[in-house]
């Protein structure tokens, strides 16, 4: 069977009851980075505070500082908005670039999109 995406980047939107997720998979660098920076403008317009997006990023491969700063723009437009973004990553190429950066002092990590999912719950019902 053909493969049917012919881009390195993969990026899809899910609805999780009220919270949203996008899942990205493949290379993010400067040449795919507007597949992201779409989907994400998308999520945060269907969003509804307090319900979190989560950006899963399980399946990425190379993460350069195109990535970064994108989640960063989105990071600021979602707090603007009173939405909770969280961030679902574990492999190291993107770890390290955030680590690296400083900004895993700034971006919501979770290990995975169901931590990051509860996560907001309890935030969510504690409040």
């Amino acid at each position: 069977m053909a493969n049917t995406f012919h881009l390195p980047l993969h990026v899809q939107r899910e609805v999780h009851g009220l919270a949203i997720v996008v899942r990205a998979a493949g290379n993010l660098d400067q040449d795919t980075v507007p597949a992201l920076r779409l989907e994400l403008r998308t999520a945060l317009a269907m969003a509804t505070p307090p319900f979190p997006v989560v950006v899963d990023l399980s399946e990425i491969t190379f993460f350069g500082s195109a990535g970064l700063n994108e989640l960063l723009k989105h990071q600021r437009r979602a707090r603007e908005a009173r939405i909770p973004l969280r961030i679902a990553a574990s492999h190291r190429a993107v770890l390290r670039t955030i680590t690296a950066s400083g900004l895993d002092q700034v971006l919501e990590l979770y290990p995975d999109v169901e931590q990051a999912l509860h996560a907001a719950r309890s935030a969510r019902s504690a409040g």
